[in-house]
């Protein structure tokens, strides 16, 4: 770590100019792979005056401040997680040094975050408010049915950019229904995400009906989480299990008001040809019923409706394409000349 006061100006002003944090900046810490012959991160920043360089995001964790705006950098690498991450500091931020990363294998270059771990159920559990997250993937590619997600949204107010999730990946994970890349939990109001990838389409096929890359997974007291925004964000999938979804909501009591999903692509590879029933999955028999996923300019693959239960919980604003709006289809039309 190197105290805020001696920072280089320029290093200052690029933390701010990523989060919009503006003069508010706490302490920076930093993360690094040992150096190697892929790797002389480690090496170059020691050389730069960085007295103190973790080799794990978790331990750098350890060592952030609450409601301080703490920036945790993280150089390009693999870092390999044997326990869940506790993110449960407010206003703490995120930065993978790697460009925005949405994809490839969590053991190569870019910034990745991941578990093999049998016994970690969720890589991230976030509950520390307020907090960004940027270009960094998340994996939890643990081989067994106890690894459900690789990120555990339970907190209000966060803000993921350039980030992919990804889960479901081996044979102990591809049948098991509670099982995602990404969970939204009963606290989870207000989150922002923007460029982001959520789930993958490379490794085992999933086979758990009615679940989803993306899962809904509690209600609470509070209500359920409501008005977060999925912008230009990628939904891939890879089965050839038709009762497969993308997005699920096991009780609509868990999805709350308002949320919007705009210019987002959704897409299932089957090696069987088969479409995925539906891409939102939402269990209607509770008490709710109201228009709380709202689709914007987004488009579908691989997939026959949106929603196979035509509620109101799911609306849609795109022009119909072959049997629903936003629905891929085969362009087989002439120019008519």
């Amino acid at each position: 770590m190197i105290k805020k006061r001696n920072l280089d100006p320029s290093l200052v002003q690029w933390i701010m100019s990523q989060t919009g944090l503006g003069p508010g900046v706490g302490e920076v810490f930093y993360v690094a792979p040992a150096a190697s012959a892929t790797s002389q991160y480690k090496t170059q920043l020691e050389s730069m005056g960085v007295n103190v360089v973790h080799a794990l995001p978790s331990t750098a964790e350890t060592y952030m401040t609450a409601y301080r705006n703490d920036v945790m950098l993280v150089a390009p690498g693999a870092y390999a997680e044997t326990a869940e991450i506790a993110w449960d500091k407010a206003n703490s931020h995120i930065i993978g040094l790697a460009g925005p990363h949405q994809g490839s294998d969590y053991s190569e270059f870019g910034v990745s975050i991941y578990s093999v771990t049998t016994d970690v159920a969720e890589v991230v559990d976030c509950t520390g408010h307020h907090s960004q997250f940027h270009n960094v993937n998340f994996t939890n590619a643990g081989n067994n049915a106890a690894c459900l997600a690789a990120f555990n949204l339970d907190t209000y107010n966060c803000v993921f950019k350039g980030c992919a999730f990804h889960g479901v990946m081996t044979a102990g994970q591809d049948d098991v229904v509670a099982a995602a890349a990404l969970y939204i939990d009963q606290a989870g109001f207000y989150p922002y995400f923007e460029d982001c990838q959520i789930g993958q389409n490379e490794w085992d096929a999933r086979e758990g009906a009615n679940s989803g890359v993306l899962r809904y997974v509690s209600g609470g007291s509070a209500g359920a989480p409501s008005n977060g925004v999925f912008r230009r964000c990628r939904f891939l999938s890879r089965s050839d299990t038709a009762t497969v979804a993308m997005v699920a909501v096991p009780s609509v009591d868990f999805i709350g008001r308002a949320w919007l999903f705009d210019n987002c692509f959704f897409h299932n590879l089957s090696t069987t040809q088969t479409n995925l029933n539906q891409a939102f999955y939402v269990n209607t028999s509770s008490s709710d019923n109201i228009p709380s996923v709202n689709l914007h300019h987004c488009m579908a693959s691989g997939i026959d409706e949106w929603q196979a239960g035509d509620v109101d919980a799911v609306v849609a604003d795109m022009p119909i394409v072959g049997i629903g709006g936003g629905l891929g289809r085969a362009p087989t039309g002439t120019t008519g000349n």
